[in-house]
């Protein structure tokens, strides 16, 4: 692990004075829904003109990595996620929340965050010999069976009202279909509205469903999100050892964060999703999740910071962006003399050594500042409902702006606020709508780039296609035969005792 050797250098007085000014800069970021690691990175790229190297890389990468932290904390004390990657974070941080235990959701979270990031460079690091292999073995089945695996999720998130779910599924992969064309360039269900020519914006959906619907929940109520429960504001030991004893879990959350923030293009998202849906299907009691189960947040977190390691692994090895934040991480180095590729590997691998340390480092800066400022917002669910409505309703639309500049995503928040409302009313899953969105994309243009390059037998031929196919059913099979197998010992055992 050669960045161990850099730990010094990083923790020279100036880049540390640094770091914790971006760090601070990219909880705030964080903090605000819509905006998130990528636009942090933007506003910082004029401040690294006039600096060296390592001192823009520490800036950079402290504010990319601090924005998901800052993220969760309003996932779980509002409902409202910072940023796509945290919207898997509300389906339990929030429950939690409502019963007294933000605080421990919020230790959680940022403890399994920090130590999730650890994971995910230090892997970074020992792979990076064989990075061009395992980078490479990806190919357009590999995509389309990843995909359909996701999609499985939604079984699982919908147990209990399973029919009502694949309602939410459907409609969710009609809105992923809104747009254009990927394969012949035609305009699907723009309706002539030059605004849907790119498709429907994941945030602006998200901070609808989510933000804007439960601020309509919250006008209707007159008492505080926590109720009359007693709430502990500060650090919680009891989510500190709740992600020791979940360790598998968070090691298990951690590698399919890594996994799949290797391959360009697929997400923090998705990486999420698939850390959720399979904790989900993993659990002896899968039925406390979305009810405010504690391992729903280690889950979720662990995966998202854990990608940062899979995500600049193409970005340093080929120069090729795992997603834009890398994109920009990209531009950032290049300002600087330093192009990533092979160059980076070789010629300047004290550079890359370098930059794995300052991640590393910045994971921890933003660890002990979130949790000294992230915890002390608990006082939040102690504030009526009714009074905390308006302000998060502008609060979402001004982030729904302020993401993507356009005045179409404001009114699609607002309208998916309306359809949210509709869904938790009639107990339609938002859950699986947003699965199925973030997924169609991939499952679509995937499907049409296998069917042209392999055939059909492309699906069933490759190893690691072959191998998420066989998940895919396993993960839809395994909780039948279990409900079964426990049926009948409880079956025995009434025999038995009568």
């Amino acid at each position: 692990m050669g960045f161990l050797s850099q730990l010094g250098a990083v923790f020279h007085w100036d880049l540390m004075l640094i770091m914790v000014g971006s760090v601070m800069f990219g909880l705030i970021v964080g903090v605000l829904p819509g905006l998130g690691g990528t636009i942090a990175m933007v506003l910082l790229i004029p401040l690294t003109f006039g600096m060296s190297p390592e001192a823009s890389i520490v800036l950079l990468l402290a504010a990319y990595g601090a924005s998901n932290f800052g993220g969760s904390i309003t996932s779980i004390l509002i409902n409202t996620p910072g940023d796509a990657v945290n919207a898997a974070t509300t389906f339990d941080g929030y429950p939690l929340a409502k019963q007294g235990k933000a605080g421990m959701a919020i230790t959680a979270s940022m403890f399994c965050s920090a130590l999730g990031g650890l994971v995910g460079l230090v892997v970074l690091d020992l792979m990076i010999p064989v990075a061009r292999k395992l980078i490479l073995a990806f190919s357009y089945p590999d995509f389309f069976m990843l995909a359909v695996f996701g999609l499985t999720v939604i079984a699982v998130v919908t147990r209990g009202n399973t029919f009502r779910g694949l309602i939410s599924a459907l409609f969710g992969l009609l809105l992923a279909y809104v747009g254009t064309d990927p394969i012949v360039g035609g305009e699907r269900f723009t309706f002539g509205v030059d605004y849907l020519w790119d498709g429907i914006d994941l945030v602006a959906v998200i901070t609808g469903l989510f933000a804007v619907g439960e601020a309509y929940t919250l006008s209707q109520q007159k008492e505080s999100i926590a109720s009359d429960i007693e709430v502990k504001s500060g650090i919680s030991w009891e989510g500190i050892t709740a992600v020791v004893k979940n360790y598998w879990l968070f090691l298990r959350s951690c590698f399919i964060g890594i996994y799949l923030g290797m391959v360009p293009g697929v997400g923090g998202v998705v990486a999420s999703f698939m850390a959720y849906g399979t904790a989900v299907q993993m659990s002896k009691t899968p039925e406390k999740f979305g009810k405010g189960a504690i391992e729903g947040v280690i889950a979720v977190e662990s995966a998202n910071d854990a990608k940062e390691g899979g995500n600049l692994l193409p970005t340093l090895a080929f120069g090729i962006p795992g997603n834009s934040a890398m994109a920009v991480l990209i531009g950032g180095l290049m300002m600087h003399g330093l192009s990533p590729g092979p160059e980076m590997l070789t010629k300047n691998i004290d550079t890359t050594e370098f930059l794995i340390a300052a991640a590393v480092v910045g994971k921890f800066v933003a660890m002990a500042l979130g949790l000294m400022f992230g915890t002390r917002l608990i006082f939040l669910t102690k504030i009526r409902g009714n009074l905390m409505a308006p302000g998060i309703v502008a609060f979402a639309l001004v982030a729904a702006y302020g993401a993507g500049g356009k005045l179409g995503d404001v009114i699609v928040a607002a309208v998916f606020g309306a359809i949210g409302v509709f869904m938790q009313k009639y107990g339609y899953s938002r859950i699986s709508l947003i699965i199925a969105l973030v997924l169609g994309g991939l499952l679509e243009s995937s499907y049409h780039q296998s069917m042209t390059t392999f055939g059909a037998s492309g699906f069933f031929t490759r190893p690691i296609a072959l191998t998420l196919f066989a998940i895919a059913v396993f993960s839809l099979v395994w909780p039948v035969v279990r409900n079964k197998i426990k049926g009948e010992d409880k079956a025995k055992a009434q025999g038995v005792n009568p």
